[in-house]
């Protein structure tokens, strides 16, 4: 077989999900069940509806992974963000999650996370010029 390589920084959308695809496929093939589900919790502002907080996460392999979680400038600092994510934390206790994890950077405000029972269990130094990136979980199950 000859092999030719090519390189681009903005891929045809088509082509990521034949790659994912294929790679959805081949884990399916070892993993029986494998699959995610989506959640979201959204906090709206009730003058006008427009989202002021929310988190996107993952649930899938047994694991809830926070995708996103954002809160508007004017609502941080009132619990906004620990409300969802206790709350997200329980949607995956229901679904039998193990532990929840994440990722943020040294400029999110990782103690947050730490301050409500996440730990980090990497870290990428010098992402981004000086900063980091923490890649942190939270066991939801007692480990035996």
């Amino acid at each position: 077989m000859n092999i030719h390589i090519e390189t681009g920084v903005a891929p045809d959308a088509g082509i990521i999900e034949f790659l994912e695809g294929k790679l959805m496929a081949h884990n399916r093939e070892k993993i029986p069940g494998y699959a995610y589900e989506n959640a979201i919790l959204t906090v709206r502002d009730e003058a006008d509806g427009d989202p002021a907080a929310g988190l996107h996460g993952q649930i899938g392999g047994g694991w809830f992974y926070v995708a996103s979680l954002w809160v508007r400038k004017g609502c941080r600092g009132q619990g906004i963000g620990k409300g969802l994510l206790t709350c997200a934390e329980e949607l995956a206790r229901k679904k039998n999650c193990t532990g929840a994890y994440l990722y943020t950077y040294s400029f999110q405000n990782p103690g947050f996370y730490e301050r409500l029972g996440y730990e980090i269990f990497g870290t990428l130094p010098h992402f981004c010029g000086d900063g980091a990136k923490y890649y942190m979980k939270k066991m939801l199950i007692k480990e035996e």
